[in-house]
This record gives C-alpha cells, structure tokens and sequence, in this order.
C-alpha cells in the first residue's frame, strides 16, 4: 500500500507545475509532440522542456519515445491516476 501511495504522489506532484500542465496539454492535443515543437509552442529551450518531460516521465505520466533523433512524448494511458488527472486537466480548458 505504501507503495502505490508512494507512485500516486510522485504522479500528483508532476501536477503541480504551471510548466508541466502547459507540456502536459500540448501533449494531450498533439499526441508524440516532439521536445523542440513544444519548446517553439512555449517559448522555453529544448533543454528546460526536457527536463521538465523527464520528470513527467519519472512520475509515470508520459512515455518518452524515440523518432530518430528526436525526443518525444505521450500520455501514459495504461494509468488510471494519470487518466483521471488528464481529465480534470481537460474539463478546466
């Protein structure tokens, strides 16, 4: 139990980022954006966005994928936290 509680934490707090809830809709809407389109739709570098989509990978919300060179990134689907957590996000746009 400690555990889960312990994953559902890491997953909530991922949450709590003006930053990653704007990574979080670009993905929601462009399904394997890439790291350099949503460093251009956000006006940040490649590199803040992709330390922010590690730690939403860490968290068990995205899954990282590779395109040849390029980094990009998906809803972690197969998690019900994360399902219910992207849908509130949806509801407040």
């Amino acid at each position: 139990m400690n555990n889960t509680i312990n994953n559902k934490s890491r997953i909530i707090s991922a949450f709590a980022d003006d930053t990653r809830i704007d990574i979080l809709n670009l993905i929601i809407k462009f399904p394997n954006i890439c790291v350099s389109s949503i460093a251009n739709e956000l006006s940040l570098s490649p590199s803040a966005i992709s330390q922010q989509c590690k730690l939403l990978e860490l968290s068990g919300v995205v899954i990282r994928l590779r395109q040849g060179q390029k980094i990009c990134y998906k809803i972690n689907k197969v998690n019900p936290t994360v399902e219910k957590l992207i849908e509130i996000i949806k509801e407040e746009e």
